[in-house]
């Protein structure tokens, strides 16, 4: 009789994927999906060594765990704190049903549409306002500052894995769930406008001390003498609009790069020799 070949053997660990290999891959993705982040698939490498511990679980031959491998090479890129957890619970539930390709489906249809939810609620909402808090207390002397913004990432990692669990159990209903009756749209549209607002409040608290020291000196006589009287800016301009000049510059920064289509490092770029220069003509 004849042996079976290397390649046609079953895999020591072939057999049905356990609580412990999701766990386990789980675990992976949480803490290691963007150690090997690169410019040609981003968060493939990551998403692949994640996987590793339930495809070599539905892998019967060499060929098979090869072949599923590689199909986790292909680009990869979402926001990996809200949004990449439960695509990848999802996809774990596929490969367990011997479904891999639907689960590839299903990377590329939510990776992006989760990415722009992920990235406007912890980027653009959540992540410049614990900053600013932080910050305002360190800067205040509290310890309470640095410890606000600790406690701020632990919560981000520890809320990945109810978000992976989620996507398990939804496996590919998670499309219908997430997408349904513009659901993205609406989440996405009022973090944007509460995230713009409460940065906003804190333009006051943050660049209050952001005047001008410009001041015009003129001749008034006063019973009949000739005095000099100095007159500040600053204070004509907060009876105007009080901080004009901080809403001004926030303005500016937001116009470079909302129209202007400027990088946010070009646009510290020109903020800081701005500053450079108004300070230097002793304008501000």
């Amino acid at each position: 009789m004849a042996k079976p070949q290397e390649s046609e053997r079953a895999l020591p660990e072939y057999g049905p994927v356990t609580n412990a290999d999701l766990t386990r891959a789980m675990w992976r993705h949480n803490i290691t999906l963007q150690f090997s982040w690169n410019y040609e698939r981003m968060q493939a490498l990551g998403y692949l060594w994640s996987m590793l511990p339930v495809i070599q679980r539905v892998s019967k031959t060499k060929e098979d765990l090869i072949a599923n491998m590689q199909r986790h090479l292909v680009f990869y890129n979402t926001n990996p704190a809200v949004g990449s957890p439960v695509i990848f619970g999802a996809s774990c539930a596929m490969e367990e049903k011997q479904q891999g390709e639907v689960g590839d489906s299903l990377k590329v249809a939510l990776m992006g549409p989760l990415a722009g939810i992920g990235d406007t609620i912890q980027a653009i909402l959540l992540r410049p306002i614990i900053a600013v808090l932080a910050a305002s207390l360190a800067l205040s002397g509290s310890v309470s500052g640095p410890i606000i913004f600790v406690i701020f990432g632990l919560f981000w990692f520890l809320f990945k894995v109810p978000q992976f669990w989620w996507g398990y159990r939804q496996g590919i209903g998670l499309v219908g769930e997430v997408t349904a009756g513009g659901r993205l749209d609406r989440i996405t549209e009022a973090a944007t406008i509460m995230g713009l607002g409460v940065v906003g409040g804190f333009i006051p608290s943050i660049m209050a001390k952001l005047t001008t020291t410009v001041a015009f000196a003129r001749s008034v006589t006063v019973d009949g003498q000739a005095t000099e009287k100095v007159v500040q800016l600053q204070p004509t301009l907060d009876q105007i609009l009080p901080y004009m000049i901080p809403v001004l510059v926030v303005g500016f920064a937001y116009w470079l790069l909302k129209n202007r289509k400027q990088s946010p490092l070009k646009v510290l770029l020109y903020l800081t020799v701005l500053a450079f220069a108004l300070s230097y003509a002793h304008i501000m």
